[in-house]
């Protein structure tokens, strides 16, 4: 009892010294652009503000009566400080909290206060290195971008250390190392709710390469991820992954892109092999007219699913792609399918358009269109359900508004149609989202 009351004492004391460091940095940044000081000072803030609404997202059934209408604020405030041209230290606490108008038996609850980022960087004319707590997106985040799903946007950090390794100025290898535990335990929280990140502790590590040559940019890599057994997931896992991607001009207003990637690995005493990618060609239009699109898209997306037939897993893993890469709400319906793992993007397939207007010079509107399917038939009773190998019907509308450097608007409205894939009688499901963001 007297050792957990002094790890308490000693965590609340090292955020009150964080607080203190920050509202410090706020004060000297003041008096920096006064003086001619080596060192200097930057502070950031942003306010989100959303309100998000849906119905049967996760269980495609009306008598369900699982809709939910709440909003959600994630307020930041970092601080960095740059004592000389190569160094830089940050360090960011972040708050997102949920107000919920249905159901309305949900509780307000503050969430808690933490360290979203805490790094030390690096840079010199070999390139960066950056120790701590940190945000990675490698590519499109095809692979990595997330190292917590389960906590959804309130944060996407890696606990990691990165190389970024410069070959020449079109060129760059960047190495990383990272662990995420299953909840926030390694630095302390203020309000402390112990918020799930994983459902299991993750290790990970990895070689990506940014390379120009000509017209085409090429981006090979390695990622590895080992995950440990524990009491939600007593087997132990490691997952291989090799890809490529690559964007190139293939005529005039056409571009290309495409992305592959083969996973091999073990899970316990079963063989892993699956396999992964997208391809999308874009249009720009140069119609220059409001009612017109600026931009069409053409592409598809492949992720295998696992043969019940076999011993091995063919099933993809989206190793630390768990976030709403494709769709906001269709991350949702996938939770049920893979036991309650949110953004678990695998046996998925999509034949889809997309649309950008261009209304006006601050004004813009996206729509997609996905034809959804699944790559191998379920065996599942209960969920999905269905016998076939159609998805659904998923339409994607978003308006986005930004009033100028600080402050930008949009609304967001996503409908599935499910398929054959889902059991006879699976509802629609509708998503929307207004999304108000302040930042300086």
């Amino acid at each position: 009892m007297i050792i957990a009351k002094i790890t308490k004492m000693r965590k609340q004391l090292y955020l009150i010294l964080s607080l203190i460091f920050l509202f410090t940095l706020i004060t000297f940044a003041q008096e920096q652009t006064k003086s001619d000081a080596p060192y200097k000072f930057k502070i950031s803030f942003s306010e989100r503000f959303r309100i998000e609404t849906w119905d049967n997202a996760i269980t495609l059934s009306n008598a369900a009566n699982a809709g939910n209408t709440y909003n959600r604020n994630r307020t930041s405030l970092m601080g960095q400080w740059f004592p000389n041209e190569q160094f830089e230290v940050a360090l960011m606490l972040s708050n997102e909290f949920k107000y919920y108008f249905s159901p309305a038996n949900k509780n307000f609850n503050f969430n808690e206060i933490f360290f979203d980022q805490l790094y030390v960087k690096y840079t010199d004319t070999f390139g960066s290195v950056t120790l701590g707590r940190q945000n990675i997106m490698l590519g499109e985040g095809f692979i990595v971008m997330d190292g917590g799903p389960l906590d959804g946007s309130r944060s996407g950090y890696f606990n990691a250390a990165r190389l970024d390794l410069a070959i020449d100025k079109t060129k760059i290898v960047t190495g990383f190392v990272s662990y995420v535990p299953q909840s926030d335990n390694i630095l302390p929280i203020i309000n402390a709710q112990d918020q799930q990140l994983l459902e299991q502790p993750e290790l990970g590590m990895g070689l990506y390469f940014t390379g120009q040559f000509g017209q085409i940019n090429l981006q090979p890599y390695y990622i590895y991820k080992y995950i440990d057994d524990t009491d939600l997931s007593p087997i132990k896992s490691n997952i291989h992954t090799i890809g490529a991607r690559a964007a190139m001009p293939i005529a005039d207003q056409f571009a290309l892109t495409a992305e592959g990637a083969y996973q091999f690995g073990d899970y316990g005493d079963l063989n892993r092999s699956s396999f992964g990618g997208y391809v999308y060609v874009d249009y720009t239009t140069k119609l220059d007219k409001a009612y017109l699109p600026d931009v069409i898209t053409l592409g598809g997306i492949y992720l295998s699913g696992d043969d019940p037939a076999t011993k091995d897993i063919e099933g993809w893993d989206p190793v630390f792609s768990r976030w709403p890469k494709w769709s906001e709400s269709y991350i949702y319906t996938l939770i049920n399918e893979y036991g309650g793992k949110v953004a678990y993007w695998s046996n998925f397939a999509s034949i889809y358009g997309k649309l950008k207007f261009m209304l006006m010079s601050d004004l813009s509107l996206n729509i997609d269109y996905h034809h959804l399917f699944a790559p191998k038939k379920t065996m599942a009773v209960s969920y999905p359900g269905g016998k076939g190998d159609t998805r659904g019907d998923l339409i994607i509308a978003k308006l986005m508004y930004k009033m100028n450097s600080n402050i930008s608007v949009y609304i967001l409205w996503e409908k599935f149609s499910p398929g054959n894939f889902y059991f006879e009688g699976a509802n629609r499901s509708n998503w929307a989202r207004i999304e108000f963001l302040f930042k300086i």
